[in-house]
């Protein structure tokens, strides 16, 4: 049995990753703010072992009994692999950030870096006396490696991210049975998140004519693509050697 604990599956994604994962030998572990209907069905017609958990990662705090909570449910006995992927983000604000608030700034950074910082380091403890594999994905944008005017507290947080994957791999590499980490972007992938990035009034951001265009010509990556690009990547005998990845490399 495999276990993979994903954030942000009610849509998008993270949902596209965790359908993917489901299968009679998998035990999917989802973490989001709503539960998805798709998967609730999913996984009874396959009879795939799945627990949808709602959570606001914002709340930091809570994290740790939260991962309590999940680890408790986790069958110890032949567990071949463990995985962590830290899906869930969000772009806003989309504003110079000077326009942007206080508030919205700590909830960006909150979801996008803090929240997958604090649910490494739980994994981290919790798995420390597994013997079976053990990877964390994290999911980047091209935005950790590019500025971009309105982005600033995205660009900002992913950069955190992956900085914070490159830490963790140094980390790890010296520990026995150790975990391998990759902070990796999924290239432009045809989302709500790309839906409110089109629909922003006219000016606010300027890069939003290059994603209407990459829209209007079919440049945009499935969610189902992306998914399947990431997983390849997971379960890849090479993973963790290179930290910092980009889909569009692979």
């Amino acid at each position: 049995m495999k276990t993979f604990i994903i954030t942000g599956t009610s849509r998008g994604l993270g949902e596209e990753l965790a359908s993917q994962l489901l299968k009679t030998d998998h035990y999917v572990i989802c973490l989001s703010r709503s539960k998805s209907g798709m998967l609730k069905q999913k996984a009874e017609e396959r009879k795939a072992p799945l627990l949808e958990i709602q959570a606001d990662l914002t709340a930091a705090d809570s994290i740790p009994d939260l991962m309590e909570h999940i680890f408790s449910s986790i069958p110890a006995e032949g567990l071949q692999g463990i995985y962590l992927l830290n899906n869930a983000g969000t772009v806003q604000p989309v504003a110079p950030a000077e326009l942007a608030s206080a508030g919205e700034m700590v909830q960006n950074i909150s979801i996008n870096l803090i929240a997958p910082m604090v649910l490494t380091a739980e994994f981290i403890k919790r798995t420390a006396d597994i013997p079976a594999e053990k990877r964390i994905m994290n999911i980047s944008s091209g935005a950790a490696r590019n500025s971009y005017e309105g982005w600033s507290s995205y660009c900002s947080a992913k950069a955190g991210l992956d900085h914070f994957s490159r830490c963790i791999a140094e980390e790890q590499k010296h520990r026995e049975n150790g975990i391998k980490c990759v902070s990796i972007a999924p290239g432009v992938v045809d989302t709500s998140m790309q839906e409110h990035i089109r629909s922003l009034e006219e000016g606010r951001f300027p890069q939003q004519a290059k994603f209407i265009k990459l829209k209007k010509e079919g440049k945009l990556y499935s969610p189902t693509f992306a998914a399947e690009k990431l997983l390849t990547v997971l379960f890849d005998d090479q993973f963790g050697s290179e930290v910092i990845m980009d889909i569009r490399g692979v």
